[in-house]
């Protein structure tokens, strides 16, 4: 049986074994690169100069973006053509055709408006310490990085070539130059190697946020895989937050976190969780379906603003979520179990999934399960961290309120709410991106499962078990 995370990386496979191509013929030129990011190695190639009438670029394998549009307005641009494949991903083509002769890089920076447009809420300006969050990110990380015997590169120049991003994937440490600048090791960072900075001087080093120089600062883990990704998560995060173009210089979008329950004895552990949240512009809408509020509801809210909604026993968890979104202020909503642990970083992780990687809809996967009857916590595969998929955990889906609304709400039913919106988004031609899995344990309780497999399901598909949540899950 072919794995999940081998289908996940063959597309990539494809695109590094095309690579990059360009063929000129007087006035006109053939690009053909395996993806966006190698189309992007050719506007900063060495044919970038090159005077060019006529363009033709296919890239092998390209995906659709939620914002795919056609090409942005540019100087002597007299026409062009844009073919996507029918599918949503396979080969995309784009002509372009120009009254005088232009660099061919412009052309290509033109042919990527249409096929690799940044988020159109976030403009991407880079200074001394900063980087293209959207090119260079953690997306394609594999969990074989982080074992003990995973790879380990000296690079003494970093470069974020598409070869390079790919071959970062699967390697563990990094140990860098001292000619390495802030910004480069930054970005190195945001990938999520483990970086050694210790050659690079004190007057770069300085550059860097405080937050991300004490995590270079810190012994690496040594043996435990865990501890091993959890160092990864808190680096990349670190770098994403404070040096990521677009996001570091600018407040974070504002989030509403929506928590419908019908328990109210939870309220005290979910409410705690949620006050506990690093983000900052958060708004927690508590939806009451058919129970009354409990005491000391206000202290619990740990001042943050919030919204109280309360709906009729009768109403469907579908009316009752739809009531609570359309109260919501934030621009992004999320969101959130009342039996479920969440780690006090789990809504920036998905602000930052959301960032760098322009889905539509952003989440993490159960792949941390609490088994309540057992008392024991396991770890299992889930789908594939990093990656575009088709499914997320229904507690952590984060998306924009509007997009919510567009495709019509949560369905007024009682269940399978969750995956009632991702195939409406789906339909729509929305993108599902997972982030890593780290922040959030998934709870199994003995009873009032929609889908019940059984206990033993989650056993045999265990790789490691703990008698509680060992601390670096909620990292």
């Amino acid at each position: 049986m072919i794995s999940a995370e081998f289908k996940a990386a063959a597309p990539e496979r494809l695109a590094g074994a095309v690579g990059t191509r360009v063929v000129r013929l007087g006035d006109s030129a053939l690009v053909v690169a395996g993806s966006t990011d190698h189309l992007r190695d050719v506007a900063a190639g060495p044919f970038a100069a090159e005077p060019t009438r006529r363009v033709r670029i296919v890239v092998a394998y390209w995906r659709h973006t939620p914002w795919s549009a056609p090409v942005a307005p540019a100087p002597h641009l007299v026409r062009h053509r844009v073919a996507r494949p029918h599918l949503r991903r396979g080969t995309a083509v784009v002509t372009l055709r120009y009254a005088r002769p232009v660099p061919l890089g412009d052309a290509v920076r033109s042919a990527l408006t249409a096929l690799a447009p940044t988020h159109p809420r976030v403009p991407v300006r880079t200074h001394r310490t900063s980087f293209d969050a959207t090119r260079i990110n953690p997306r394609g990380r594999r969990p074989a990085a982080y074992r003990p015997d995973a790879p380990r590169l000296v690079l003494d120049s970093p470069g974020f070539d598409a070869t390079t991003l790919a071959r970062l994937r699967d390697t563990r440490t990094v140990t860098v130059g001292a000619g390495t600048g802030p910004a480069a090791l930054a970005a190195l960072c945001a990938t999520g190697v483990l970086v050694d900075a210790a050659a690079v001087p004190p007057s770069t080093r300085a550059a860097l946020h405080p937050d991300l120089l004490t995590l270079l600062d810190a012994p690496a883990p040594a043996g435990d895989p865990l501890a091993i990704e959890a160092r990864s998560v808190r680096q990349r995060r670190a770098a994403l937050r404070h040096h990521a173009a677009g996001l570091a210089a600018t407040e974070p979008p504002p989030v509403s976190a929506i928590l419908a329950t019908r328990r109210p004895e939870l309220l005290g552990p979910a409410l705690a969780m949620l006050a506990g949240q690093t983000y900052p512009r958060l708004e927690i809408v508590l939806c009451l379906h058919g129970v009354a509020a409990p005491p000391g509801l206000a202290a619990a809210l740990g001042g943050r603003p919030h919204q109280i909604v309360e709906v009729p026993a009768e109403a469907s968890f579908g009316t009752a979520l739809g009531l609570a979104t359309a109260r919501a202020g934030g621009t992004l909503v999320t969101k959130v179990d009342d039996d479920d642990t969440y780690g006090p970083e789990h809504l920036w992780d998905l602000v930052l999934a959301r960032h760098y990687s322009g889905a539509t809809l952003v989440g993490k996967g159960s792949e941390l399960v609490f088994l309540e009857s057992r008392g024991t916590v396991l770890r299992r595969r889930s789908g594939v961290p990093e990656a575009f998929g088709e499914m997320v955990s229904g507690g952590t889906m984060l998306l924009a309120k509007a997009d919510v609304t567009a495709v019509g709400g949560w369905r007024p039913v009682p269940r399978s709410v969750d995956l009632g919106l991702i195939q409406r988004l789906v339909r729509a031609g929305g993108t599902i991106y997972r982030t890593h899995p780290l922040g959030y344990v998934y709870h199994r309780r003995a009873t009032g499962h929609t889908w019940d497999p059984g206990v033993d399901y989650f056993l045999q598909n265990a790789s490691a078990t703990w008698p509680s949540i060992p601390p670096d899950a909620l990292a």
